[in-house]
């Protein structure tokens, strides 16, 4: 695939897997519901070409209340989707208010899911304010910027985690803002584990 990047918008044409449509598909009840997004972690190699299968996406929203939180639940049961992990709207907001994720997926399926939770930390929320915007066959998505989706993938360390990060690193490393990645790699203390690996 070519790839339009300038750091800030990442543009590329290319034929949608089953995955990508449902993830469009997700993306638009967040958008129709008003609700702020990223999308993280291991999707975000797979939309950038990487083959492997993948049992969730993860998806940070920014942290709203009950009203536009049941506005949405309710979106998303209208067009399909159930809650895994929850018995209903007040158990679900419940787990979001507490630190714990919901699963949402398809009615008669439960993976894939979207594991949506709210940002905790200092990398979650710059993910949320400071995303890369992604524009796939004329549609946009909000995904977390290529100089953290490295060093986080680095630092969680299974081996799937490691290909995601070489994988993105392979594609843009010479578009890629260094002193970001630098920075990262310092905070989450993988700075030996990027060389190991050939992301310098």
């Amino acid at each position: 695939m070519d790839y339009e990047y300038n750091g800030k918008v990442l543009k590329f044409d290319k034929t949608l897997s089953d995955l990508d449509k449902l993830v469009m598909d997700f993306v638009g009840l967040l958008n129709g519901a008003k609700i702020k997004y990223v999308i993280i972690s291991g999707y975000v190699s797979i939309l950038l070409g990487r083959s492997r299968t993948t049992e969730d996406i993860d998806v940070f929203i920014d942290k709203i209340g009950y009203d536009d939180f049941q506005r949405f639940f309710n979106l998303s049961s209208d067009s399909g989707y159930w809650s895994v992990d929850s018995d209903s709207l007040d158990d679900a907001f419940d787990r979001l208010q507490n630190s714990l994720s919901i699963r949402l997926a398809k009615k008669g399926t439960v993976v894939p899911n979207f594991e949506v939770k709210f940002p905790k930390k200092k990398l979650d929320l710059i993910s949320l304010n400071s995303p890369l915007e992604v524009i796939v066959n004329n549609s946009h998505l909000l995904m977390s910027p290529l100089e953290i989706q490295i060093p986080f993938k680095i630092w969680l360390g299974s081996e799937k985690d490691i290909e995601d990060a070489v994988h993105i690193y392979e594609l843009f490393k010479g578009k890629l803002d260094r002193n970001m990645m630098s920075t990262l790699s310092k905070e989450l203390k993988v700075e030996a584990e990027m060389i190991k690996y050939g992301i310098v």
